[in-house]
């Protein structure tokens, strides 16, 4: 959790740092984790730069870019810049970058049917979690250093009741063929097209569609299932990662209505 919002760019170091001048290897830096939270109108990011090498890095500088969630997109816009000083071996360093919601592009829409029967929203949610993805990139010098894509989505399942829906966008220029990995006991996921019916393999370029979740009945509340949908573009393979989470959707109970009753409507 991140309890204090940076207006810019912060960094926290978390090893001790040698001088710039003693550094000798570059080729170790690499993204060990990367993940995001929506704070009110703010979504902050956090990225951890880990020394993979056996020598220390050199000084790297960086840009965060946002896209639509999916894979093979193009950049939508600059979250913000940032700087990653030398580190050790087996080290690591944190970057913090903070954006405004509206600055981002439009979270992954989402359908979810089993609200409309019964109205039930108050049961489940809210989930403001900002679905996208996020386009790491750093330099050494001016020299190309590393670059890494991130996606990630998450969506409420409602045990029992049937599919959620997480629509998601590709741009590979030839077919991508696709396969889901990582899947719970108890879930159940699916691609679909935009009308929702089963989804070719592979996709045809530029497609799009939704990422259908449901959960068994069995499935207790509050359970969280992360996976990967895997599109091969040309023999790049890209995860685009969901977390799905179970919630309460407060069923309506079936309660026995006397004929006294029914008449009493119509009065």
């Amino acid at each position: 959790m991140y309890h204090k919002l940076c207006a810019v760019l912060c960094l926290v170091a978390a090893a001790v740092l040698l001088p710039p001048a003693t550094a000798a290897a570059q080729g170790g830096l690499e993204v060990a984790l990367v993940e995001w939270e929506t704070q009110g109108a703010m979504v902050a990011f956090h990225i951890r730069f880990h020394n993979a090498g056996t020598q220390t890095t050199g000084t790297a500088t960086g840009e965060l870019f946002s896209q639509e969630y999916g894979a093979f997109l193009p950049d939508f816009g600059v979250i913000g810049t940032f700087d990653v000083p030398p580190i050790l071996p087996d080290s690591f360093f944190d970057v913090f970058l903070d954006a405004p919601r509206e600055e981002l592009p439009p979270s992954a829409a989402e359908n979810l049917p089993w609200l409309m029967p019964t109205g039930n929203k108050d049961y489940c949610g809210p989930d403001d979690h900002w679905d996208g993805n996020v386009d790491i990139i750093w330099f050494f010098n001016g020299l190309p250093g590393g670059q890494v894509n991130a996606h990630f989505g998450n969506l409420l399942v409602c045990p029992g009741f049937g599919h959620s829906y997480i629509h998601v966008v590709t741009m590979c220029p030839g077919w991508a063929g696709w396969w889901f990995a990582g899947v719970c006991a108890g879930w159940n996921v699916a691609l679909v097209n935009e009308d929702l019916s089963p989804a070719p393999n592979p996709v045809p370029p530029g497609w799009s569609g939704h990422i259908a979740v449901s959960a068994d009945a069995t499935v207790a509340f509050g359970a969280v299932c992360c996976f990967a949908l895997n599109f091969n573009c040309g023999g790049v393979v890209t995860p685009v990662n969901l977390c799905a989470t179970t919630c309460d959707c407060g069923a309506v109970a079936d309660e026995p209505t006397s004929w006294g009753a029914i008449k009493s409507m119509y009065r």
